[in-house]
């Protein structure tokens, strides 16, 4: 633990840490008008963790009796601390690099192979655990062969003294260093520690409150090919960009939680796009993950010309479209390395406001979820979706594409489409007979109509190629008019395979069934109750399709197949609920929650009685002492 005085205490820069390991920033350095003296020094305190303190940073004066505000937080955030009471941090030593790591000839903590513990079977037999290779592991550890070291939440404010550096270059072989979580909160600190590692390739400063880039000398870090700065409180771009000229060889950039708002206020080149020349042109990952980001046109889109760069992350931003500009070369305006992109918990409401991402034609990889377009669409309907509408995805949502799944959902998208398209048709028509019938000229009917279908392929740019695409298995279809030649789309109907894995029918043949996406889950269940003859209240239907690990349940009964994306060749396994199993499982739960309420009340009672004890005592003491 390190004190210091208050002249040494910046207020909304210096880090302080409790006793347990509760990290906050001082905001105040001063008396405070409601302690005893007036004249003692009091450091004001913004816990990190809002539960943590006693107030808002507000007291009440002891000689006015009103209400003093030294500084502003959370109403239970800040405390005021003696100063002898500011923890703020220890400087990062060889001593402490050194006692991460046990000595080769340390004491064993598995002698025999055996740990000191046991594990509890389910019959209450006490097992060993073995632990073997413990010495293997340890050679393996020691700091003068590891590569890459943790030092996170250690307490580190500062680099070691200047007379203590020397003993450094122990360390100088290190490639990775992960300091997350430490005290650390001026770039100057930081930039010594990373020169004291001139092989460093790999740095995590992520939960330190370093705040921006000022006017320092930053120096060059040619080595480093990835930094972590997430939840540095970061607020300017212009920190982003000195971090650029001095570190050229980034590969991977995260700055999640930072605010950088500021973007296009920045330099900026002859073309509207943000001055990158030079800097980031080795960059393959940027986390910009919830950096109150509102528009991708004048914030994201400038970072188009970084030549490496492959996954972008704007998780948790504020964006609402994806704007790409057209221009005269397709390499002027898209990313054109950019593989993966994540979008989770943005503002997206519409699917035609992703439309433009088919204009990056090297992405394979889209992340979409917690958005309000997704909240209201069933997760299958989803990927269905937008399998249909990004002709270049293989993985969404982390989840692998295989080509009959994105035949699949072509298919039904172009049938979905179409419907849409027939029933403005079939209105057109009935709005015609009318007229007719009336002796009414229709104009005004057809324009409608045809403003309509036009609204209609303008929202799903991709229809007529996807039509023409699967002209010859959809024969339903035409290929400019999208109207019916017979019934209804063969599309609406898939084949299933209904296999029962309950124990009473698993020797039963499955079903081979042709259904329609639209058929509710709980028709289904109904279907298999007469088949297999599984009680509809005992049934837990899943479905898998070729090349799932896993199959998915389909856990309501109100949802349809298309809802949760079962797809032609599916296959729907039906098992049943042990009714015995699930009333053991119950009474065992209820029996070790009486267990554990008689083994509560059990030590209450033990604390009662010596506390009756101490109070007996202390009154025979006082008893003892008054005669």
């Amino acid at each position: 633990m390190t004190t210091m005085a208050h002249v040494n205490l910046k207020p909304n820069v210096t880090r302080v840490q409790d006793s347990s390991g509760f990290v906050g920033t001082v905001l105040y350095v001063g008396p405070v008008a409601s302690a005893k003296s007036p004249e003692e020094i009091y450091a004001g305190i913004s816990w990190d963790d809002v539960t943590r303190g006693k107030h808002d940073g507000s007291v009440i004066c002891r000689s006015t009796n009103e209400i003093v505000r030294h500084f502003k937080c959370g109403p239970t955030q800040g405390s005021f601390l003696r100063l002898s009471k500011v923890d703020t941090g220890v400087p990062l030593t060889p001593e402490l690099m050194r006692s991460r790591y046990v000595k080769p000839d340390a004491e064993l903590i598995a002698p025999g192979n055996l740990l000191p513990h046991v594990a509890r079977t389910s019959s209450g037999r006490e097992k060993p655990i073995e632990f073997w290779g413990e010495v293997k592991i340890r050679r393996r550890q020691q700091l003068e062969v590891v590569a890459d070291i943790s030092l996170r939440m250690l307490g580190i404010s500062r680099p070691c003294d200047v007379e203590d550096r020397s003993q450094m270059k122990e360390f100088s072989h290190l490639t990775g260093i992960d300091l997350a979580g430490n005290l650390l909160s001026n770039w100057e600190d930081v930039l010594e520690i990373l020169k004291l590692f001139p092989n460093l390739q790999s740095a995590s400063l992520a939960s330190n409150r370093i705040n921006d880039l000022g006017l320092v000398d930053i120096g060059e870090f040619t080595h480093l090919r990835a930094l972590n700065l997430n939840n540095c409180n970061i607020g300017s771009f212009q920190t982003v960009q000195l971090l650029g000229q001095s570190m050229p060889n980034l590969e991977d950039l995260c700055l999640a939680h930072a605010n950088l708002s500021d973007i296009q206020s920045h330099t900026f080149d002859d073309s509207g796009a943000l001055d990158l020349k030079n800097l980031f042109q080795n960059l393959v990952l940027l986390d910009l993950s919830d950096c109150h980001l509102t528009s991708w046109e004048t914030q994201i889109q400038p970072f188009h010309s970084l030549p490496k760069l492959e996954s972008l992350v704007l998780n948790d931003n504020e964006i609402q479209a994806i704007i790409i500009p057209s221009g005269s070369s397709n390499e002027q305006t898209a990313f054109q390395s950019l593989a993966s992109l994540q979008l989770a918990g943005n503002p997206i409401s519409r699917w035609t406001a992703l439309d433009d991402l088919n204009n990056i034609t090297s992405l394979r990889s889209l992340r979409l979820r917690n958005t309000p377009l997704t909240e209201k669409l069933g997760v299958g309907e989803v990927r269905s979706t937008a399998i249909a509408r990004f002709s270049n995805l293989v993985f969404f949502n982390a989840s692998p594409i295989s080509e009959r799944e994105r035949i699949e959902a072509e298919r039904r998208y172009v049938s979905t489409v179409a419907r849409e398209l027939l029933l403005l048709s079939s209105e057109g028509l009935l709005s015609s007979v009318l007229k007719q019938s009336s002796n009414e000229e229709n104009t005004d009917g057809a324009l409608g109509v045809n403003l309509k279908q036009n609204d209609v392929y303008a929202r799903h740019p991709r229809f007529q190629d996807l039509v023409s695409k699967h002209k010859d298995t959809m024969s339903a279809l035409t290929a400019g008019s999208g109207s019916y030649q017979g019934g209804k789309l063969g599309e609406d109907i898939i084949n299933v395979t209904i296999r029962s894995m309950a124990v009473g029918s698993c020797d039963h043949q499955p079903l081979q069934k042709r259904l329609p996406r639209s058929l509710q889950v709980g028709r289904i269940k109904a279907m298999c109750a007469r088949a297999f003859g599984v009680d509809v209240d005992l049934q837990i239907l899943h479905f898998r399709v070729e090349g799932d690990p896993f199959p998915s349940e389909m856990d309501d009964d109100d949802n349809s197949l298309a809802y949760y994306g079962v797809t032609d060749g599916a296959e729907i396994l039906v098992n049943e609920i042990d009714v015995e199993a699930k009333e053991r499982e119950k009474t065992r739960q209820a029996e070790e929650h009486t267990r554990r309420i008689e083994k509560h009340e059990h030590y209450i009672s033990i604390v009662q009685s010596a506390q009756k004890n101490d109070r007996r005592i202390g009154g025979v003491a006082t008893d003892t002492m008054q005669k």
